[in-house]
């Protein structure tokens, strides 16, 4: 259990880095012209299109957890929400600081280093709590749900966003291809054993059903879900396709997962979810 503590810290320092080293991209992507920026726009968009759907009251209070460069929390504290964004990266919070108060949105919004796996918060705190590309990065997902779950108040609701492993873009891509997971994780054994790391860490992706599940296990309901992005198509992790031709596939493709079409609309990269914590029963 030690060992598995002691690594699972290790791991985690090696993600925080890696944000750490890419924070600037993360300040700018949202704006880029490339079909990653395209995809991000398109996720959060998304996002906000539901939030909006849930019809929540002026002032409801939500935590968004990794909020990155904090274009969300910003947006949603620009509808009237109290908002709490936590990232474990403080030189992200700063970044996002900075953007909060460029917006002059400062009043409805906390930016804090937080730890999902360790929320600070009271349970039952939250009409909504939001984690959009965090759940890929840990290696015990289903404990930082239980978190989210706690601090979320019954009837109130969770957002999630994950890495697909059924994504079409994955399986050109002997790095991104689920089937070489175990290959790769022992490479790494091996390195360590001679005193060398895989230094980039390793984003985990998972079955969309075993996150229905999980969620499902503590008293999250699925209310919605989809799956988004197509692209870009790699090798090795260099884009192989022109961005123009990339662009275009990403949307006839998208346009077939929207229309449900049977091996399209499970197969999107990010499987985004909805969900509503039940009542409690007197």
């Amino acid at each position: 259990m030690k060992t598995f503590a002691n690594d699972s810290l290790q791991e985690q320092e090696y993600v925080n880095a890696h944000f750490r080293s890419r924070s600037s991209h993360w300040k700018n992507i949202y704006a880029s012209d490339c079909l990653r920026g395209e995809i991000y726009r398109a996720r959060q968009a998304t996002v906000l299109d539901w939030i909006d759907g849930l019809a929540l009251e002026p002032g409801s209070r939500m935590l968004e957890v990794g909020c990155g460069a904090g274009f969300l929390s910003i947006a949603l504290a620009q509808r009237g929400f109290r908002v709490n964004a936590i990232d474990s990266v403080e030189v992200m919070v700063e970044l996002a600081k900075q953007h909060a108060a460029e917006a002059q949105i400062t009043n409805l919004l906390s930016l804090e280093p937080g730890d999902v796996n360790s929320l600070a918060f009271e349970d039952s705190s939250f009409d909504l709590v939001v984690a959009l590309g965090v759940i890929p990065w840990l290696q015990r997902p289903e404990l930082a749900i239980q978190e989210i779950a706690r601090v979320t108040r019954p009837g109130g609701y969770v957002i999630l966003t994950t890495d697909n492993r059924a994504g079409l873009i994955n399986f050109p891509d002997p790095v991104n291809n689920p089937m070489f997971k175990p290959l790769k994780q022992g490479l790494n054994k091996v390195l360590k054993s001679i005193g060398l790391h895989y230094r980039v860490p390793i984003v985990t992706s998972h079955a969309c059903r075993y996150i229905d599940k999980t969620l499902a296990s503590i008293k999250l309901d699925k209310v919605r879900g989809k799956t988004l992005a197509f692209g870009p198509f790699t090798l090795f992790n260099r884009i192989v396709v022109p961005q123009a031709i990339g662009k275009w596939l990403h949307v006839r493709l998208q346009l077939l997962a929207d229309r449900n079409v049977p091996g399209f609309r499970s197969t999107g990269k990010h499987y985004i979810i909805l969900t509503r914590k039940q009542e409690l029963d007197f």
